[in-house]
């Protein structure tokens, strides 16, 4: 699946509150995940779902700053405007989805996924896992 993926390229980017989120397009984060740079981590968003808006709002913003997502390949999709991408991506129909893919140990990779609204613990704790592995591999 993750290979099908592939083929659907997103240019993403966050702004909040005037603090642009690095991120890169789904493409060269996949990319960047295969070849050894780094986990990824795909949040699935909309800017109608009030969820979505505080995730990105508070809890990206607040990591960011504090360089908590700088481990990883971070791209926002929203389901709106790429529902093709967002769609192969999602388990189950609830937003946002905070998805991460991250290479085990074994060599395979592992997708791991936080749904609904997170503070930054559980994300953190998101990321500290999927590095751990990913550094273990």
């Amino acid at each position: 699946m993750f290979a099908v993926l592939m083929a659907s390229a997103l240019m993403a980017f966050a702004v909040i509150d005037g603090v642009v989120i690095p991120q890169e397009d789904y493409a060269t984060a996949y990319n960047n995940a295969q070849n050894g740079g780094r986990p990824l981590m795909v949040v699935i968003s909309s800017e109608a779902c009030p969820g979505c808006v505080n995730l990105k709002n508070t809890t990206l913003k607040e990591m960011q700053l504090g360089g908590q997502l700088d481990g990883v390949s971070l791209v926002v999709i929203d389901r709106d405007q790429d529902p093709t991408l967002a769609s192969k991506l999602m388990r189950g129909t609830r937003i946002p989805q905070i998805i991460m893919f991250s290479k085990a140990s074994t060599g395979r990779w592992q997708r791991s996924q936080l749904t609904g609204f997170q503070s930054s613990g559980p994300v953190r704790d998101l990321i500290r896992g999927a590095l751990s592995a990913f550094h273990r591999s």
